[in-house]
């Protein structure tokens, strides 16, 4: 397929996340049942299946051979290239599938601000754009979002690196000022090829390379925040500058400086590899 034709199916409308602040959380599963009371009345759960409300994510991360992005200090603006696709299950105990949405992102952090970009399109042909490192024609159609992101994976030696795999619980307020996500048994595994709806999701056992105990909870808003929400966040473990994609670096064996938190505690192994831990899970 030419590069216009694998364009052309691209969203052509930059696609620019609405939120410009992100707070970051660890939780224990007493603090997460504990904000999900304090929250209820003003919240509400986003399903996207009604005959399949369980929700997992896959992301898929891209850096350089120096890890330039992931080993970037925590005073700079935190960058991630990633590859988005999104499971759905029954159950609790259903093998969750592949919903066919996938996306290209590049996201942006720094302290509490944010901005992230897009590109929606077919997994067959995000995995064509990857494979060609963005080099492809660019119709005018496709606008800001893919100039950013193809420049992004034409810089050298980018490619995949690391896939996290976890259920994710996702929390709206009614005006979507808000956004809430809770995930739950992150895992780490080794980059995983991207699926095609219907496709089985999870990681096979044998490229699973570490677990993280803790909920992550990540609360997303545009502009103040209400006193409702700040009150639930309050006695809460805020940590700034957890990453993903650090945390899973480190469970494959890269030397990674940790995030300095400032209220770290010891001890607490994952099943797969020694990890200081956040929270107790």
């Amino acid at each position: 397929m030419a590069g216009a034709e694998l364009l052309s199916l691209v969203d052509p409308a930059p696609s620019r996340d609405p939120f410009d602040h992100e707070q970051r959380f660890l939780l224990s599963g007493a603090e997460e049942t504990r904000l999900l009371a304090a929250i209820a009345p003003y919240t509400a759960f986003e399903i996207y299946h009604a005959s399949k409300p369980i929700s997992y994510t896959r992301t898929t991360y891209l850096d350089t051979d120096d890890l330039s992005y992931c080993r970037a200090p925590s005073d700079e603006p935190a960058r991630r290239l990633r590859v988005r696709e999104y499971a759905l299950a029954a159950t609790p105990g259903e093998t969750p599938v592949l919903s066919g949405v996938a996306y290209i992102e590049l996201k942006q952090n720094l302290g509490a601000a944010r901005s992230k970009v897009r590109l929606a399109a077919p997994a067959g042909d995000l995995a064509r754009l990857l494979e060609r490192r963005g080099d492809a024609e660019i119709p005018a159609a496709a606008g800001e979002a893919f100039d950013l992101i193809a420049n992004q994976l034409a810089i050298p030696s980018m490619a995949p690196r690391i896939s996290t795999w976890y259920r994710r619980v996702c929390l709206s307020t009614e005006e979507r000022r808000i956004r809430i996500t809770l995930d739950e048994n992150l895992t780490f595994c080794i980059p995983q090829a991207m699926g095609v709806a219907g496709e089985s999701a999870a990681p096979l056992a044998d490229d699973v390379v570490g677990v993280f105990p803790s909920r992550i909870l990540e609360v997303k808003h545009c502009g103040d925040m209400p006193a409702w929400l700040s009150g639930a966040l309050a006695d809460l473990r805020g940590v700034p500058h957890f990453s993903k994609f650090r945390v899973g670096m480190q469970a494959l064996g890269h030397d990674i400086e940790p995030p300095s938190e400032g209220a770290i505690d010891d001890g607490v192994l994952s099943p797969l590899f020694t990890l200081q831990a956040f929270v107790a899970a």
